[in-house]
């Protein structure tokens, strides 16, 4: 089986959230964003392991919030979330993963079926992106 991991990116600051905590940690229906987001890709199972890239400032939040599943040890992000893309992709080199996906902690919905169409168009392409139709209201 190939080996693949995600990557959740939570080190944003969401300002305009207007909390005063980012909004991966604020609670949706009683869970952390985060901790929706992460799960998703944890009981995926074509998905060997997660890593969250997190804000230095957020370690106590994060642990309280997805501390206890047994991911991969996060890494404190960039300045951009590009280079905290960077920073979470060289992070894996020492797991040699077959496929890296890379997913944004404050998208808590992530169902199983997108998952799996990423999977299969990265695998097929050598690389994929989640896009959802937009439907007029």
């Amino acid at each position: 089986m190939r080996r693949r991991i995600a990557l959740v990116m939570a080190a944003g600051r969401g300002t305009r959230f207007g909390r005063a905590l980012p909004k991966q940690y604020a609670d949706l229906a009683g869970v952390p964003v985060i901790r929706r987001a992460t799960m998703a890709f944890l009981r995926h199972p074509g998905i060997a392991a997660v890593r969250c890239i997190v804000h230095p400032d957020d370690a106590t939040a994060y642990e309280a919030a997805v501390g206890d599943l047994g991911l991969l040890p996060p890494v404190n992000g960039g300045a951009t979330r590009q280079e905290s893309v960077r920073l979470g992709l060289e992070s894996l080199l020492a797991e040699n993963p077959d496929l890296v996906l890379i997913h944004d902690g404050a998208r808590p919905l992530v169902d199983t079926a997108t998952i799996d169409r990423v999977i299969a168009a990265a695998e097929d392409r050598g690389g994929a992106i989640a896009a959802l139709r937009v439907h007029d209201s």
